[in-house]
């Protein structure tokens, strides 16, 4: 009468040490030549950005007029950004919306930043 199956409990740094055995596992299966080029792009740092289209636009406008890739501006961007957010040159609170989502608080309402 029931289908559904309980899955089993595996304990977080188990499922990680596995995870890592696997990945070695498939790069030791690759030639010598892409092995360097895999641990190379393992060890990157990617994250996925929800960024308004209009936004993106001008990003990768600029990016391409300096000749530069948007991943690096945006990784500018948000460096000098935290510095002076740090430096108590940047206050959020006039951006701060209510937000929908039970995971946050608050968003940031990106409709409030003045042009200039």
């Amino acid at each position: 009468m029931n289908n559904l199956k309980r899955q089993p409990a595996v304990d977080p740094v188990v499922a990680d040490l596995l995870s890592e055995m696997d990945r070695k596992k498939r790069l030791s299966k690759l030639p010598r030549s892409l092995q360097k080029k895999a641990r190379r792009e393992a060890a990157r740092h990617k994250v996925g950005l929800d960024l308004p289209p209009d936004l993106h636009a001008a990003l990768k406008e600029v990016a391409e007029g300096e000749g530069i890739s948007v991943s690096s501006l945006v990784a500018f961007f948000a460096k000098r950004g935290l510095d002076q957010y740090r430096a108590g040159q940047i206050d959020l609170e006039p951006y701060l919306r209510i937000s929908r989502c039970a995971r946050f608080e608050y968003v940031l309402c990106l409709e409030k930043v003045k042009d200039r």
